[in-house]
């Protein structure tokens, strides 16, 4: 069975790098990407005109650096990742889409980042909680910031994975909770959530950015509500994908955590499930 040891590989990623992983990260992207309203629901029309160069840290499959670059042809746009498999499948389906304006390379945004000083208008990045330890993220907002253009913008978005009425994922969550403290994974004060929102807006001020603005939103995958089939395939086989975390940071025993997945999976698909993923977006401008 695959272990969690970041020691070994330099990945801190608590769902692993897979096949499987890459068909979560596909419907993740899909789920966020409506959610949020758009690739870009924040920012108007006339200043994605003035975007040429964009940068995606930590693009896993691709998802939302291909459709980026899909509705956006004027738009170089190039995805990073530390998955070799993960850059290799992206470069394949931005091929197959007959998609020049968007590429992909292996990188570890852990370490200095791969480009020269100002390259580019927009760099974007989503969902990296949980994906490298709380103490490399002032690093990396220094590096994204010097790769931004003056007047350029740095976006990143974070969630909070969710509340629900589920005993069975409410436990699961409260052992992740606790793995990612032991692992150093969580930004939160007490350890009851991911805590990674409060800290959005001070990386971006910390690195230098000026007009800072947020805007939050919600995934709804309650019963009967639009993602609510796509959120139970996303938040079931993101759980699964956790086994190696859970069991191997020691905060779950394999026959508990394989009773809590086999309830969550019942309760996500009651009448009565409620389940809501928070998630904030913000961005600033580099002077």
């Amino acid at each position: 069975m695959e272990t969690y040891d970041p020691s070994q590989s330099g990945n801190y990623y608590i769902l692993g790098d897979s096949n499987t992983e890459m068909v979560h990260l596909i419907e993740q992207d899909r789920n966020f990407n409506t959610s949020m309203g758009g690739l870009f629901s924040e920012q108007s029309k006339e200043y994605l005109s003035s975007i040429h160069h964009v940068l995606d840290i930590a693009c896993g499959p691709g998802g939302w650096a291909l459709e980026v670059a899909q509705a956006y042809p004027h738009m170089q746009v190039t995805g990073v990742d530390i998955s070799a498999g993960m850059v290799d499948y992206a470069n394949v389906q931005a091929h197959a889409s007959g998609l020049d304006n968007v590429s992909f390379k292996v990188g570890n945004m852990a370490e200095p980042l791969d480009f020269p000083d100002e390259s580019f208008d927009l760099v974007n990045a989503r969902h990296i909680e949980e994906v490298i330890p709380v103490t490399a993220f002032p690093p990396l907002f220094k590096e994204m910031f010097r790769i931004t253009r003056r007047d350029g913008t740095i976006r990143i978005t974070g969630s909070e994975w969710g509340v629900t009425n589920s005993p069975a994922y409410e436990t699961l969550m409260e052992r992740l909770l606790r793995a990612s403290r032991i692992a150093g994974l969580d930004f939160s004060a007490d350890g009851r959530n991911i805590g990674i929102s409060p800290w959005l807006h001070r990386f971006l001020r910390d690195a230098g950015c000026v007009n800072l603005q947020e805007r939050p939103s919600f995934l709804d995958c309650s019963a009967g509500a639009k993602l609510h089939q796509s959120g139970y395939r996303d938040l079931t086989l993101a759980f699964e994908l956790m086994r190696p975390f859970l069991t191997g940071v020691g905060v779950a025993a394999p026959d508990e955590f394989e009773q809590l997945l086999r309830r969550l999976s019942l309760e996500m698909l009651e009448d009565s499930f409620r389940g809501i993923v928070y998630t904030l977006t913000a961005w600033g401008q580099k002077p």
